[in-house]
C-alpha cells in the first residue's frame, strides 16, 4: 500500500522578491526605543532580572512545546522567576522525574547563552556550529524514535551533532506522512540554507523576516533525526540577537498559531509566520521599555 504523502519535500527555495511588504514596521522603531532607554538606564538590576527570566522562559518553554517534558504553569512561573532549581520543579505536576528534567533545561539554557557568546564574537553561521548547538541542546537525550519502513516505531541512537541518516517523515493522525529532505541530500541543502542567509544578511533583510525564513526552511530540511525544532528556534534567536534585539520565545499558548504558521508557510504563504515572529519580539520589546519606564536611571 502506497502512503498518501501530504506534504512532498522540494528543495528549498529563496526568499519572495516582496519580502519587504512583509516585515514589521514599528519593530525598528521599538528597537531603537529600546537601545536608548538601555543606554539610560545601564545594565541595572531590573534589567539583568528580566533578561535572566526571558533566558529561563526559553529553557522552559523550548522543550514544552516539543513534548520532552512536561511541567505545570504554577511552576514553570516559579522556576521563570526564582531560577532553575531543581527542588522547586520537584513541588511541582510533572511527568518525569526531577533528574530527567533538569538537565535538559540546564542543556537548553545554557546553549541559549552561548548564542550570546556566538554573536559577541561575530562568528559566521555554518553547519559546523549548527551541529555544535544540537549537541549542545541534545547532550542529555540519548535515543529518539524512528519509523520503520513498515512504519513501526522504533527507539534509535540519537546521533548528537551529525546529520540524520535515516528518514524522519512523520506520520499524522490521519495516515499521511509529512516528507522532510532525503538524509543523501541534507549536507547540500544545509549548504545552500547557510548561503542564502548569508545573502539575507548582506542585504540588510529585516530580522523578523530573516529569523521566519530561516526557522522556516531549517525546519523544511529537518537535517537532525530529532531534536530540529529546538535548533530552528536558536537561530532565529540568533538573527534577532544579531540585530540587537531579543532571543526568539514561542510558548505552550502560542504553540497551535506557531505550527499554524509553519504549515501555512509549507504552502509558500509566509505572512502568518513572519507575523507571529513579529509579535512575539514586541511583546518582549514592550516589557523591557516597562521596565526602563518603572525603573529610570
Amino acid at each position: 500500500m502506497t502512503d498518501t504523502i501530504a506534504h512532498r519535500w522540494q528543495p528549498i527555495t529563496d526568499l519572495p522578491d516582496d519580502w519587504q511588504a512583509m516585515a514589521d514596521p514599528t519593530l525598528p522603531v521599538l528597537a531603537e526605543e529600546w537601545r536608548k532607554g538601555r543606554e539610560a538606564v545601564g545594565e541595572s538590576e531590573e534589567i539583568r532580572r528580566f533578561n535572566a527570566e526571558l533566558l529561563r522562559e526559553v529553557a522552559i518553554e523550548t522543550g514544552l512545546i516539543e513534548g520532552l517534558y512536561s511541567i505545570d504553569r504554577g511552576t514553570t512561573e516559579t522556576l521563570i522567576r526564582m531560577g532553575l532549581i531543581k527542588e522547586e520543579l520537584a513541588q511541582g505536576i510533572i511527568d518525569r522525574s526531577p533528574d530527567e528534567i533538569m538537565p535538559i533545561l540546564e542543556d537548553q539554557h545554557s546553549a541559549t547563552e552561548g548564542l550570546f557568546d556566538f554573536v559577541k564574537q561575530k562568528r559566521d553561521l555554518d553547519a559546523s556550529y549548527i551541529k555544535e548547538l544540537h549537541a549542545h541542546l541534545t547532550r542529555h537525550q540519548p535515543s529518539t524514535v524512528a519509523l520503520t519502513s513498515a512504519g513501526q516505531r522504533v527507539e534509535i541512537p540519537l546521533l548528537r551533532g551529525e546529520w540524520k541518516q535515516q528518514s524522519n517523515n512523520p506520520r499524522r493522525e490521519d495516515g499521511s506522512v509529512h516528507e522532510y529532505c532525503p538524509p543523501e541530500h541534507v549536507a547540500a541543502e544545509m549548504d545552500r540554507l547557510i548561503e542564502m542567509h548569508t545573502a539575507h544578511e548582506a542585504a540588510g533583510v529585516a530580522p523578523d523576516v530573516s529569523a521566519a525564513w530561516l526557522h522556516h526552511r531549517f525546519t523544511q530540511i529537518h537535517p537532525f533525526q530529532d531534536g530540529n525544532g529546538r535548533v530552528a528556534r536558536s537561530l532565529a534567536s540568533l538573527v534577532f540577537l544579531r540585530a540587537g534585539w531579543f532571543v526568539f520565545s514561542v510558548t505552550r499558548d502560542e504553540r497551535a498559531r506557531y505550527l499554524d504558521g509553519l504549515e501555512n508557510a509549507d504552502a509558500g504563504v509566509f505572512e502568518p509566520l513572519i507575523a507571529l515572529f513579529a509579535a512575539l519580539q514586541r511583546r518582549w520589546f514592550e516589557r523591557a521599555l516597562e521596565q526602563i519606564v518603572r525603573h529610570p536611571a
